[in-house]
């Protein structure tokens, strides 16, 4: 293990400790930290990873403990845009107002005269005129 030195004497480093007493929980924090950094880079939004340690003793006032640890990460969403619906007959969600008068009639729109050429709707010639 690494030691520092402290002002009460030699403590071992917490990485060093986790590593040892939880091997697998120090992988996790790493990994989710890649993870809430990227989604902080995406987004750019704050997030937050945390770590708790439950510890209780194994018998009444025994030397063993059994450390237990919780893994929280709370990542940014992205932010949705909205669209736009009208309420239309029977409460039902459309894409064009019910109360406005349509421009073109569906036939003027998706036809094009005999006269004009489909492709670029250029007229050729105007009959009777």
């Amino acid at each position: 293990m690494v030691d520092t030195k402290g002002s009460e004497g030699t403590r071992d480093s917490f990485a060093a400790v986790l590593a040892s007493i939880r091997p697998k929980t120090d992988i996790e924090l790493a990994d989710g930290l890649t993870k809430l950094i990227e989604a902080v880079k995406t987004t750019g939004k704050p997030g937050s990873l945390s770590v708790r340690f439950d510890v209780k003793l194994v018998d009444g006032g025994g030397t063993a403990v059994i450390v237990n640890d919780r893994i929280a990460m709370k990542l940014p969403e992205k932010n949705r845009e909205g669209s736009i619906a009208y309420i239309g007959d029977g409460n039902k969600l459309q894409r064009t107002d019910p109360t406005a008068m349509p421009l073109f009639a569906d036939e003027d729109i998706r036809s094009t005269p005999d006269y004009a050429d489909p492709r670029t709707g250029e007229i050729k010639e105007i009959p009777n005129a």
